[in-house]
């Protein structure tokens, strides 16, 4: 009798070992969903790649100010310029992947610059796609007073005086720089190139005379409509809505046009289930009136990607832009690999 009690009692212990064990994974279950639940629980840091007052800032603060309504909690942009928008993609990738940090970025950052430089990330796995937002309207401008009234008067000139000219553009390896070198090939022009941490500084050194021409974003659309810059063409597949008389490069003979959506990433260590609380918080923002009237306001398109289809935009347009690279003998490889 004692040892039949011994193993009863013995079976009695396992079987509330067991219960506790299994009560406490659902309490962990729980608490788990609990904490989705309720993300974020503290401010959001979007950074910003690119100077204050460009293109980039302004639609990425537009949109976090719409996002923030639908999120319950500040989303605070923080700029951190420098490398083409690649210290703050950098900046992004050092903190902890718990979504409460994200970058607001250039697609031609992650699938241009390091194609032309090392970067220190890998452009298909060291992110997690949110949301592709907008694309800036881009353009080759001279100040009102200089002597070409066209880009093929800018052009003839270059090649009658080589390293004569300077231009100015958002960065190394930005979708401006990659225009002018689009013309500077296949005309076989030597000019200065002058990078800037983003359009407002390059359109100061413009309006300044630092610089003979610039390849800028859509800050450049206040300029010209004042009278204080000329627009020689545009930088995109079709003629712009605002300028309709601007020719594009491809009208005027080049094989470029804009490459460049504007995009928020996390580190692609990032929970699942922030992520998708992040793409429909922010895909839902960009259907505000406050959101889509600032972007009217500021000469930026509305488009939407989300993360998946951002994702396939970056490889195709990886693809393309490395086989013009190449060439036009810019590359001979990507200095990045993708994964």
């Amino acid at each position: 009798m004692r040892q039949s009690t011994e193993k009863g009692g013995g079976g009695m212990k396992a079987k509330s070992i067991i219960s506790i064990l299994f009560l406490a994974a659902i309490f962990f279950t729980l608490a788990g969903q609990s904490t989705a639940a309720e993300y974020p629980e503290r401010p959001i840091t979007l950074l910003v790649g690119f100077s204050p007052g460009g293109s980039m800032d302004l639609s990425a603060r537009a949109l976090a100010a719409s996002a923030e309504k639908i999120l319950g909690q500040p989303v605070v942009i923080e700029n951190k310029p420098g490398g083409t928008g690649m210290v703050a993609l950098a900046a992004m990738l050092a903190q902890n992947p718990d979504g409460y940090t994200l970058c607001a970025t250039p697609s031609s950052v992650i699938i241009r610059a390091s194609q032309l430089q090392e970067a220190p990330f890998k452009p298909f796995t060291s992110f997690r796609p949110i949301i592709g937002f907008s694309e800036p309207q881009l353009g080759i401008v001279v100040k009102n007073d200089a002597r070409w009234k066209s880009l093929k008067e800018l052009a003839n000139y270059a090649q009658k005086n080589p390293n004569k000219l300077k231009y100015a553009t958002t960065g190394i390896g930005s979708t401006t720089h990659a225009a002018v070198d689009e013309i500077s090939a296949k005309k076989k022009l030597q000019m200065i190139h002058v990078p800037y941490k983003g359009s407002m500084e390059a359109l100061t050194a413009l309006l300044g005379g630092h610089v003979d021409f610039a390849a800028l974003t859509t800050e450049l659309i206040p300029a010209v409509k004042s009278g204080q810059a000329r627009l020689l063409a545009v930088i995109s597949e079709k003629r712009s809505p605002i300028f309709p008389k601007i020719p594009t490069l491809k009208e005027l003979g080049y094989d470029f046009a804009n490459d460049a959506v504007f995009a928020v990433v996390a580190p692609a260590d990032v929970p699942a289930d922030m992520a998708k609380k992040l793409e429909e918080s922010f895909a839902a923002a960009t259907k505000s009136k406050e959101y889509l009237d600032t972007l009217d306001k500021i000469g930026m398109i509305p488009v939407y990607y989300d993360g998946e289809k951002f994702s396939e935009f970056l490889k195709i347009y990886w693809k393309k832009i490395n086989q013009h690279l190449i060439a036009t003998g810019v590359i001979k490889e990507a200095a990045t690999k993708t994964e």
